[in-house]
């Protein structure tokens, strides 16, 4: 049996018709997640948001001892315990039950530094040594990329963390688009069949956005260019409130899924250059046989070796990758290239095994 616990619920739970204290909900069998919905938790949330501060009103709280009640419970039942990211810290007191392990999805205090002022000199260093100190209160850390694992082995004084690698890999399964959504999307947008469409999937996130008015002074300033080569960029999901089209742009604003859209692309772009972790967009072009046009930093915790596997690009000469992408390959041998980087990337790309394989490496945890 799993439970996830939420510490704080979304912004519609906190309604004064249906006021709980807490929500519980079937996930699937042997899996559930309860919310907790104190006014406490709720309001600490809600400011943070307001003001633009990081979770470590989350960290304090509960490294202080301020834990719900059925929160509590939960954890001195439990046979094990795995934190989601460093501002969930264990409980003083229970830690000692039972084996305490962290999922890292990206060194916070990196994505801090790259933030305001105040996140930069203030909270980021903070953050900084609480993920230094993470090493001591765990069994072990599972990371999402190589940096972020020699981060934590630097730190373990004890030598005996692994820091197995879990990357932001996604069930491959549910990348498989319906029967004729290539042509049905495709003919939505208004993109014909000669166009080269490049899906750029993100969501309303700092480092994506940046990115994004980097395409859109491109896409303004290489009109012309872009025309020539028949290149349209798909702006995919909520990193555009609304949809538009603009040139060579066409933005979706947010959709109820992404598999279509992906599936009427000729590959995967991936203009990013500034954020933490890995980037779940990369793993969800590969899972839908996507070519990928990707920046060095881009590709990180993937495995993805330039040329071999993806285009490199650069913000600073975009039209060298676009000119390969349309002139080395046609898309019949860019469809068989994704096919073969998928191959060889499969054990990494797809969450059952990724997730299967790191497990087995962690110090104590039961088999999967």
């Amino acid at each position: 049996m799993v439970l996830v616990y939420s510490i704080a619920g979304r912004r519609d739970d906190y309604s004064l018709r249906k006021r709980q204290q807490y929500r519980l909900d079937a996930i699937e069998p042997g899996l559930s997640e309860e919310v907790n919905l104190g006014l406490g938790f709720g309001l600490l949330q809600a400011m943070a948001r307001v003001l633009d501060l990081p979770r470590l009103w989350q960290y304090c709280a509960l490294r202080c001892g301020i834990v719900p009640a059925r929160l509590l419970r939960a954890v001195r039942d439990a046979d094990l315990v795995v934190s989601d990211l460093s501002y969930t810290p264990p409980i003083r007191g229970l830690s000692r039950h039972q084996p305490w392990y962290l999922i890292s999805h990206q060194l916070e205090h990196r994505l801090l530094q790259q933030a305001s002022a105040l996140h930069r000199h203030c909270a980021a260093r903070i953050m900084r040594r609480i993920e230094s100190t993470a090493p001591a209160r765990y069994r072990d850390i599972f990371a999402c990329a190589e940096e972020d694992r020699a981060f934590f082995r630097a730190h373990d004084a004890s030598g005996l963390l692994r820091v197995p690698i879990i990357r932001c890999a996604v069930d491959s399964s549910a990348y498989v688009p319906q029967p004729g959504a290539r042509r049905r999307v495709r003919k939505d947008l208004g993109v014909a069949d000669e166009d080269v469409l490049l899906v750029f999937s993100g969501s309303h996130f700092g480092p994506n956005l940046a990115a994004l008015e980097r395409l859109k002074a491109f896409a303004r300033a290489e009109a012309a260019f872009l025309r020539q080569h028949r290149i349209l960029f798909l702006v995919l999901g909520s990193i555009e409130p609304v949809a538009y089209r603009e040139g060579s742009l066409i933005a979706t604003g947010r959709v109820p899924e992404v598999v279509s859209y992906l599936a009427a692309a000729d590959a995967g772009f991936n203009p990013v250059t500034t954020g933490a972790g890995a980037n779940v967009k990369l793993f969800e072009y590969l899972a839908a046989r996507l070519p990928v046009i990707s920046t060095e930093f881009g590709v990180r915790g993937s495995g993805l070796r330039a040329e071999a596997d993806f285009v490199p690009y650069s913000p600073d000469d975009p039209k060298t990758a676009l000119i390969r992408f349309v002139t080395e390959r046609t898309p019949a041998q860019w469809k068989q290239h994704a096919e073969e980087v998928w191959s060889r990337h499969k054990g990494s790309c797809d969450i059952a095994e990724s997730v299967r394989a790191a497990v087995a490496q962690a110090r104590d945890f039961p088999p999967a």
